[in-house]
């Protein structure tokens, strides 16, 4: 398995997630691992998602492909966006 380290980060966000790990009874480690395990799941899901939509709004018919790009990337904005 890999390994990650993150530099610069913020003595308060540090504290943070501590106290968010404990609350949970996990360590720090365990608890930002979980973190980046889940956030990657969703990414591949999103990913997987905008298929689906791409796929359907295809099927059967001419292809609009810059209505297609607009609506994927208007959605993954609102994706961004909404996770803030």
């Amino acid at each position: 398995m890999g390994q990650v380290l993150i530099r610069n980060l913020d003595d308060e966000v540090i504290a943070k997630l501590k106290r968010l790990a404990a609350r949970e009874s996990k360590s720090l480690e365990q608890k930002l691992r979980e973190m980046a395990e889940r956030e990657s799941r969703r990414a591949e899901d999103e990913f997987w998602e905008l298929a689906r939509i791409s796929r359907e709004m295809t099927r059967g018919g001419a292809i609009d492909a810059r209505a297609a790009i607009d609506e994927g990337r208007e959605e993954r904005e609102r994706a961004i966006l909404g996770d803030l």
